[in-house]
């Protein structure tokens, strides 16, 4: 099935693309739009389906690799987790309540967990874990655990069904090409690439080219009515100085308002300078906080957290661009008067292993993931795994599905009904109060 748009005029197109193109180009990104591959015809719901909110922002921030949840996360209380970490064990956490702490790096996470707006869920897992890294992908992109990388993704689903085609810019893929987990039969991918380079930035936990080509499989470039949408919107990008110039200029003005008095200019700037990711979330902010705001923003393909080796120093620098990013993020979207409109959400294939292995980790299973924003009930939610009781590799017992994760975003959130989306009925948890759910819970 060729994805049209016969109903969707240009100027609607590039009304809408518009501010994602100004964006982009703010960052030295390009834009490319996708949507199904021809001749790939299978039962989806209809746009206007699923109902769901228009004024909500789900942004979901892809830690690839396996990131250790253990070490974001700390159990610092156990003793057991003492004992098989030994000296990648995090000694100094950001205690939050007795019994774990956040990694010290996240100082600015650990202070939106104070006020109540960060949702820690332990003990994220699927059934029967594969532990390669391109398998658990394809299992998180799909909610199907074990499912064909080429499959529809759970947000490319949830936009079928709320959007379709009608709405090109309401999902938003930040990264090497647009993310799976927003592939859809009836919609749209917008995908902002970084283009500074000469190729683009391949994900770290790729192995081999099979797995890189495996990543898009189902995508082709979107087709509309016979007009050439893609030149229009690279012409854009091309007239879009001015843009980029004031929205630089407006970042430039928020780190220095961040910094401290006793700060000069240069060192605010080296307290937080934006990397690959903190770019990337100043763009989802600008999205967020714009006219064209999506439904769902996938950032990924950053970092590389399959930390075998040397994890200590790694997880600790990547824990810190981390917590940077996010402050970046939610410090913009406050300015722009939209914090009560987004919501962030980290995932990862799988988590570590328990024990230390003399340098690192080495693949695991279940792990603790973050939800952040205002909107969040804060606290602890899952069952955190039992570290005396690990399966037959060494590995955490999952005590959460990851789709229930993905169940209580899609209800609590964006007021979607999870139960059609991911094609099971999951245990919802609630990060979000029930006065944010104005239709209630639908199976």
């Amino acid at each position: 099935m060729t994805i049209a748009c016969a109903s969707y005029t240009r100027r609607a197109f590039l009304g809408r693309i518009g501010a994602a193109v100004a964006v982009a180009a703010a960052g030295g990104y390009g834009i490319s739009v996708w949507g199904r591959e021809p001749g790939h015809a299978v039962a989806a719901p209809f746009p206007g389906e699923f109902g769901a909110r228009r004024d909500r922002t789900l942004v979901v921030l892809e830690m690839g690799g396996g990131n250790d949840g253990l070490n974001m996360v700390v159990p610092h209380s156990s003793g057991r987790y003492h004992d098989l970490r030994r000296d990648l064990a995090v000694t100094d956490p950001i205690d939050l309540d007795g019994d774990i702490g956040l990694h010290p790096a996240l100082g600015y996470v650990a202070s939106m967990y104070r006020a109540g707006d960060v949702a820690v869920v332990e003990g994220v897992g699927y059934p029967d874990p594969d532990l390669s890294h391109f398998a658990s992908m394809a299992a998180w992109w799909s909610a199907a655990a074990g499912g064909d990388p080429s499959a529809s993704g759970w947000l490319g689903r949830y936009l079928d069904g709320t959007v379709g085609t009608d709405d090109p810019l309401a999902g938003v893929s930040i990264g090497p090409g647009p993310s799976p987990a927003m592939l859809g039969e009836r919609s749209f991918v917008v995908a902002v690439q970084d283009m500074s380079g000469l190729a683009p930035d391949v994900p770290a936990w790729i192995d081999d080219t099979d797995e890189l080509l495996a990543m898009w499989r189902g995508f082709a470039p979107a087709a509309f009515d016979g007009t050439s949408l893609l030149d229009e919107v690279r012409r854009a990008i091309a007239g879009t100085v001015d843009a980029a110039a004031t929205l630089n200029s407006t970042l430039a003005a928020a780190s220095a308002e961040a910094a401290t008095p006793a700060e000069t200019d240069r060192d605010a700037a080296d307290r937080r300078r934006p990397d690959a990711l903190g770019t990337a979330m100043e763009v989802a902010a600008a999205l967020v906080t714009s006219p064209a705001r999506p439904r769902a923003i996938v950032v990924h393909g950053w970092g590389d957290f399959d930390t075998h080796e040397s994890q200590q120093r790694r997880h600790g620098e990547m824990m810190e661009t981390l917590d940077a990013a996010i402050e970046t993020f939610f410090s913009s979207v406050r300015r722009g008067g939209a914090a009560g409109d987004v919501v962030v959400m980290t995932t990862s294939e799988f988590g570590r292993r328990v024990a230390f292995n003399g340098s690192g980790t080495d693949h695991g299973t279940a792990a603790a993931h973050l939800v952040l924003g205002d909107p969040v009930t804060g606290g602890r939610y899952g069952e955190p795994p039992d570290l005396d009781s690990l399966d037959n590799r060494g590995n955490l017992v999952h005590t959460v599905d990851y789709r229930s994760l993905y169940a209580s975003v899609l209800d609590g959130w964006l007021d979607a009904p999870a139960g059609e989306i991911l094609g099971a009925d999951y245990e919802r948890l609630p990060i979000f109060a029930p006065s944010l759910r104005p239709t209630g819970l639908r199976a």
